[in-house]
């Protein structure tokens, strides 16, 4: 892979971070040292390959030291230190989507983003469809597990659960309605429109877009339904996804059949169930699962490998 490199990791202390570290310890990646960053003075430590980290305040940090810079889970973060980071010299990996950058590859001084992980899993299957006909309408319902925002989410929603079943009052935790037990539509958060405006980017466009919260802690899922303009056989749409590499296509009897976002979570691909056809061979339907963790933490490390 690259030569060593070492790495700032800002953010360490969250969820999304443990999946970093993670593919960090399984990829051949030279890491000459890694700098975990927190604002929480309550963080102590990380652990990779083996190795005990101690946490370090982002604040105080020395930019200059690290050749790359990830964000991960802590937004506000990245809105305050990648652009100092990037003029420091360092190559910025943003996965907390809040500056402003633009995908590619990365390189020192400058700043690159992921596309947002339901782009991802959108994009794959969409793109293996287009290998065997045109499509001429897509629509999407995404269900989204609260790690998408964070540690304080998790925190939230366990709170909620809790609450309820003590029979107290329950408290939002910076959600608009209860989230326990509940469904919440996030327009308003602009995620339809930045996931809508990444999948026109790389060509794998949807008509329509539905993005909920679930209270599922990790893991997303997605309702995928596709019109095609010609008909085409089960035996060409099973290839077509054997084809895509980011593709798991889980085909099992009974329960094993069921994929579900528990059974993703630790897995490098998106997984694909329940395909449908209809009978004039024109209509596909999907489902699909991924750990929304594990699969940017995969893209930047590979990314890392590049600089």
């Amino acid at each position: 892979m690259s030569k060593a490199i070492s790495v700032a990791l800002v953010g360490a202390d969250t969820p999304a971070s443990q999946a970093v570290l993670d593919v960090l310890g399984e990829m051949p990646l030279a890491v000459t040292a890694l700098y975990p960053l927190s604002d929480d003075e309550d963080a102590s430590s990380v652990d990779l390959r083996n190795q005990t980290l101690p946490m370090i305040d982002v604040a105080t940090f020395d930019w200059s030291k690290a050749d790359a810079v990830l964000f991960v889970g802590v937004p506000d973060l990245a809105t305050q230190y990648a652009k100092i980071a990037a003029e420091a010299g360092a190559a910025v990996i943003d996965l907390t989507g809040e500056t402003d950058s633009k995908t590619g590859k990365p390189q020192r001084g400058q700043i690159i983003g992921l596309p947002h992980v339901l782009t991802s899993m959108i994009s794959a299957p969409l793109a293996a469809l287009q290998s065997i006909a045109k499509i001429d309408f897509a629509a999407a319902t995404a269900m989204v597990s609260v790690s998408e925002d964070g540690k304080s989410a998790i925190d939230a929603l366990a709170m909620q659960t809790r609450q309820l079943f003590a029979q107290q009052e329950v408290e939002l935790a910076g959600y608009p309605k209860r989230l326990a037990f509940n469904i919440l539509p996030t327009a308003i958060r602009g995620e339809e429109a930045r996931v809508s405006a990444e999948l026109t980017t790389i060509g794998t466009p949807v008509n329509c877009l539905t993005v909920s919260r679930v209270p599922v802690f990790f893991g997303h899922a997605v309702s995928l339904s596709v019109q095609l303009n010609q008909a085409v056989t089960m035996e060409q749409l099973e290839a077509a996804i054997a084809d895509a590499p980011t593709l798991y296509h889980l085909k099992a009897e009974g329960s094993s059949g069921i994929a579900t976002p528990q059974d993703a979570i630790g897995g490098d691909k998106v997984w694909l169930n329940q395909l449908t056809l209809s009978a004039d061979g024109r209509s596909v339907n999907l489902w699909l699962v991924a750990d929304n963790a594990r699969l940017p933490a995969r893209a930047a490390v590979l990314l890392l490998a590049l600089i």
